[in-house]
């Protein structure tokens, strides 16, 4: 089976950041949350005694980890009346996002954040605000009330397309609209790279965790145009998806390390 890799995929800078961080530390850590989106990871940092935990009142390490998704300054100050050693690895595109929300909504605007309700990443912007409204579905913008002004901005890893049409029916929302796009432009390389080789290929294969979302975009853009399968693992591989088949493509999400890429194209390979 030949296989090609799309020209961009895996590992953001953003990730690839955290992780160099991560690895070079000493002691134990507690990260508040899982770094990333990628179970086997996570896995491997518990084994170095860097464990993930779900709420602050859990952390039993002196130092605290937050992750790429960040999460609200409300937090981060209950964080810091604990005494402990913060490494704020909260990737720049998503803090950057948390600014724009912040300041649109001191501006006057009603703040709009197009993005997946329970996504840490998106509870954290809204939970800066004090009256932050979350969607995803175009069915949700057409039933919004009216407002004076409405700003919008995008959770990183939100489709561009997507993106855009909730921002075009929100016009007829409001009287005034500020649409900033927030997504980040590695989402946006990814999604390009993945289509492009989707056109040329027989089937897809997209790795990464089943809790990413970046990695479900990438599986969702790519089903619209040949057979896609979503996998974490090699072990999850089915020679039968490849037979009458002669190229395959391989893209993979922001949290997807090298090495996992690495092994399934090698297997993919020897079908």
């Amino acid at each position: 089976m030949k296989v090609k890799l799309a020209n961009t995929h895996g590992f953001c800078f953003g990730v690839k950041k955290a992780i160099d961080c991560v690895l070079e530390l000493k002691g134990n850590a507690n990260t508040l949350g899982p770094l990333i989106h990628n179970p086997q990871f996570v896995e491997e940092l518990e084994k170095k005694g860097i464990k993930s935990v779900d709420t602050i009142e859990e952390i039993d390490e002196k130092t605290a980890i937050i992750r790429t998704h960040g999460i609200s300054d409300k937090l981060i100050e209950e964080l810091k009346q604990l005494n402990l050693e913060i490494i704020d690895l909260t990737c720049p595109f998503v803090k950057t996002v948390q600014d724009h929300a912040k300041k649109l909504e001191s501006d006057g605007y009603q703040v709009i954040i197009v993005g997946k309700k329970g996504h840490p990443e998106v509870e954290a912007i809204k939970d800066n605000l004090k009256n932050g409204i979350i969607l995803n579905k175009l069915e949700e913008a057409e039933s919004l009330s009216q407002y004076e002004r409405i700003g919008i901005v995008a959770q990183t890893t939100q489709k561009v397309e997507h993106f855009l049409k909730i921002g075009d029916e929100l016009k007829k929302h409001a009287k005034e609209i500020k649409l900033i796009n927030t997504i980040c432009n590695a989402t946006q390389e990814r999604q390009e790279a993945a289509l492009e080789l989707a056109h040329v290929v027989d089937i897809m294969v997209v790795v990464g965790g089943k809790n990413s979302s970046n990695t479900k975009q990438l599986m969702t853009l790519c089903e619209t145009l040949v057979e896609t399968h979503h996998i974490e693992t090699v072990d999850e591989l089915d020679k039968v998806w490849f037979e009458n088949k002669e190229i395959a493509g391989i893209t993979a999400g922001a949290s997807t390390p090298d090495s996992i890429i690495e092994e399934i194209k090698n297997k993919i390979e020897l079908f």
